[in-house]
């Protein structure tokens, strides 16, 4: 049962414990929502100004200019990372991949090559004109393949020049590679190049390319700057990328034009969001702690009381089969006893006088037990009287070894001479103290040595009952005084007893104000001594 009531009580708490998670979860899920409630009419006009602010750029790669110049101009003006230009039969225009090549450029870059000197002035002044002419797409009508091979060339021989359209020439030839049909939509769309983009111009003639990188970077610059909250930030993210951070408030789409980009804004200071939701989610904590809390002590009351309720019908258990067993031994004896006078014709003296001997004792053994019972009954329900008065302690002695009967004659007493009078019950004391003489009595052995002192201590007066029994373990010594408690069961019935007289000894001696303990060794004996404080001086 303990362990039912166990895993009910666990599985109670986890399903707490559930409940707090999904619904902190769903607290910080609320407080995110809120937010971007808030933030998703600002997204929706950045939006717009954004998509707005596209068009008009991707206007800009319209125009009558050849090819080339074209091509120069959209580069140079960051209109997009490299184009492909066309002209008015859809035929690309620049770059081509199939071109010839400019005599002339080779033959400067051969000069270039072979000049011994490359530090002079003349060496600088040859490399500059035609870092020009690489840069002129006016005038100079070189085709793309040379003039990218003619700007690496460069490069190399003097590291220090750039080239603007460089590698947009590369992006463009890329392209051109790996896509034979061309797609001129007015929407963007991915290449079959890894991480580009392209886009065509409203009248076809030209189709800008994008690396995401560079498209995310001029989206996010053509972002309009509206009057946002301090901490907050806009940022366009790319298809493929992780939309939802734990700073990300909100996202928007970008629509058909920018299909798969989306636009989210994020707290640079998650402070105030983690503030917000960590307040909610404390008093989910609190209450369910609390709840928790409550759930535990609730369990663990309900054990022990389920556990004194298991302990009390076992005692009672106990008392029933003990009380039954040794009522039952004595009646038995003196039974037997009875009914064998009965059944003899002639009764001879010795014989008849030993069997009343017998019943006597039998008799005795059975109203000690009967008081016991009595006693240890009358304790638990604090019904015990107790009759309080100055008692001199030899009379305490007197009465348990008269008690005894015939067995007083192996009971050894050294009382000190006049000690001080103690206050209490004198029957119930000198009950305690015979129970400590018929323990003593019943687990020693054939050859019994019992001692009874008594001396004054302090504010005490010690009873000490000294026997060379059979002693007790160190770990019976702190359960010798339990209710029902029987070191030796097999010893306990042959002698007598239901394991109360000790319990009743310490219930009498606590009573009084006093103390009980034991002193034992396996093998070689106890002593217990009972401590009864002195009768102050005035007390009645």
């Amino acid at each position: 049962m303990l362990v039912l009531l166990l895993v009910v009580v666990l599985v109670a708490i986890g399903c707490v414990l559930w409940f707090m998670r999904e619904a902190m979860g769903n607290e910080r899920l609320a407080v995110r929502g809120k937010l971007a409630e808030a933030y998703r009419g600002q997204l929706a006009l950045v939006q717009a100004q954004l998509i707005e602010r596209w068009n008009q750029q991707l206007g800009r790669l319209d125009s009558a200019e050849d090819g080339a110049v074209r091509f120069a101009r959209c580069v140079r003006e960051h209109l997009a990372d490299s184009v492909v230009c066309f002209d008015e039969q859809s035929r690309v225009a620049y770059p081509r991949l199939s071109e010839g090549h400019d005599i002339a450029a080779n033959a400067e870059l051969f000069a270039l090559e072979s000049s011994t000197d490359k530090t002079g002035s003349q060496f600088n002044e040859m490399t500059l004109r035609l870092r020009d002419q690489l840069n002129d797409y006016t005038t100079n009508a070189l085709p793309s393949a040379q003039r990218r091979f003619l700007m690496h060339e460069l490069q190399r021989l003097n590291p220090g020049l750039e080239f603007p359209t460089l590698a947009g020439e590369e992006l463009a030839a890329r392209y051109l590679e790996a896509n034979p049909v061309f797609v001129h939509a007015s929407t963007l769309h991915s290449t079959e190049l890894r991480d580009v983009w392209s886009v065509g111009s409203s009248n076809g003639l030209t189709l800008a390319l994008f690396t995401t990188t560079g498209l995310q970077e001029k989206l996010n610059n053509l972002i309009h700057d509206p009057a946002l909250p301090k901490g907050v930030s806009l940022a366009v993210i790319s298809p493929g990328d992780d939309v939802m951070t734990e700073s990300t408030v909100a996202t928007a789409s970008l629509g058909l034009e920018l299909a798969g980009w989306r636009l989210a804004s994020s707290l640079d200071d998650r402070t105030f969001f983690n503030t917000a939701a960590d307040r909610r989610v404390a008093r989910y904590l609190v209450v369910g702690s609390i709840v928790i809390a409550a759930m535990s002590v609730l369990g663990l009351l309900i054990a022990r009381g389920f556990g004194r309720q298991v302990q009390l019908a076992r005692l009672k258990n106990d008392l029933v089969a003990n009380v039954s067993h040794e009522l039952k031994t004595p009646l038995t004896a003196m039974r037997a006893l009875v009914d064998t006078l009965l059944d003899t014709e002639r009764f001879d003296e010795k014989t008849t006088r030993e069997y009343l001997q017998l019943l006597a004792t039998e008799n005795a053994r059975l109203s000690r037990l009967i008081e016991n019972f009595l006693a240890f009954s009358r304790l638990e329900r604090n019904k015990f009287k107790f009759q309080f008065e100055s008692i001199d302690p030899q009379q305490i002695v007197g009465g348990a070894v008269a008690a005894m009967g015939e067995r007083a004659g192996k009971v050894t007493v050294e009382a000190a001479s006049q000690l001080p009078a103690v206050r209490g019950d004198s029957d119930a004391l000198a009950t305690a103290l015979l129970n400590l003489l018929d323990n003593a009595w019943k687990y020693s052995g054939d050859k019994k040595h019992i001692v009874l002192r008594t001396k004054a201590r302090n504010d005490v007066v010690c009873f000490a009952v000294e026997d060379n029994g059979i002693g007790l373990s160190p770990g019976e010594t702190k359960r010798v005084f339990r209710r029902f408690y029987q070191t030796d069961q097999r010893l306990a019935r042959t002698a007598g007893g239901c394991g109360l007289g000790l319990s009743i000894v310490q219930s009498i001696v606590e009573a009084h104000q006093g103390s009980v303990r034991v002193e034992s060794e396996l093998g070689r004996g106890s002593t217990f001594t009972m401590e009864i404080p002195i009768l102050a001086k005035g007390t009645p």
